[in-house]
């Protein structure tokens, strides 16, 4: 069980592709070689209160004899350098989606397209594991992602508390919390109303200037079926903050208060 603690972010996480939200809505950690993908519902678009469906892949391999590890989560792939139980750190990519005519509210539809973009970054996180059990474990993390795709030339920092704790043989429960915070550049291209993007959807101006634009919180359950195959649930909870939540495309369209959930299965690949 050891090997497959955490699969359930893994595949979880990856529901949520459809939409760049700061970080999945189930948390992932000391998983070895393994495979998943996983289904979910998100908001249309950062903001939105019309939802829509998605699924995504999950991929991560632990280098053999050692503690670094490549993972994908869905558009986010991390690469831990540092050869500790404790301490990681290393390069990030992500893919960014952006928000096109796709969406379906009346009047953000009508707004100038934002295409989709790469982020590049670091990550870094402090693990507490327990000796006599690792499945129980907290850790504290941080992202640092910066718009590489010239969509907003902004950039932004994810910072999160999780913590796991094994409540019987087949099942462990995760819950964790964070916030994320955006330069003005980045608020202003995925929050702001203006001249060059308004389109004809007549919603009033509004510049975004930099802050918190998200809280959130993540509850899940790791569901353990075999030695190879495991099942997950998860679910997160945010709140738009500071600019973004008075922006026109939340406050007069969407609402502040989103929701993500969905569910996953994954294999554990040996």
């Amino acid at each position: 069980m050891k090997r497959t603690i955490n699969v359930l972010g893994i595949a979880a996480l990856a529901a949520l592709a459809i939409e760049s939200h700061a970080q999945g809505f189930v948390e992932i950690d000391s998983v070895p070689t393994l495979i998943g993908a996983a289904v979910g519902v998100a908001p249309d678009y950062r903001g939105s209160n019309d939802t829509k469906g998605g699924v995504a892949p999950y991929f991560r391999y632990t280098f053999q004899g050692a503690a670094q590890y490549l993972q994908l989560s869905a558009t986010e792939l991390t690469l831990n350098v540092v050869n500790s139980t404790k301490y990681r750190f290393g390069p990030v990519l992500n893919y960014h989606f952006g928000r096109d005519d796709d969406v379906d509210d009346a009047l953000v539809k009508q707004m100038r397209k934002i295409d989709g973009t790469v982020e590049a970054g670091v990550f870094g996180e402090i693990a507490w594991i327990e000796p006599g059990n690792p499945r129980n474990r907290f850790i504290l993390g941080a992202t640092a992602l910066w718009d590489a795709g010239g969509e907003s030339d902004g950039y932004r920092a994810r910072v999160n508390a999780r913590y796991w704790h094994q409540v019987s043989r087949a099942i462990d429960l995760h819950i964790g919390g964070g916030f994320v915070y955006a330069d003005s550049s980045y608020n202003d291209t995925y929050f702001g109303v203006n001249g060059g993007n308004v389109g004809t959807s007549g919603l009033p101006f509004f510049s975004a200037g930099s802050g918190v634009n998200e809280y959130f919180m993540t509850l899940g359950a790791t569901l353990y079926f075999s030695r190879d195959w495991i099942g997950a649930a998860g679910l997160r909870l945010s709140k738009i903050s500071g600019d973004a939540k008075d922006s026109p495309v939340v406050s007069l369209r969407g609402d502040s208060t989103q929701t993500i959930g969905g569910v996953a299965v994954a294999y554990v690949w040996r």
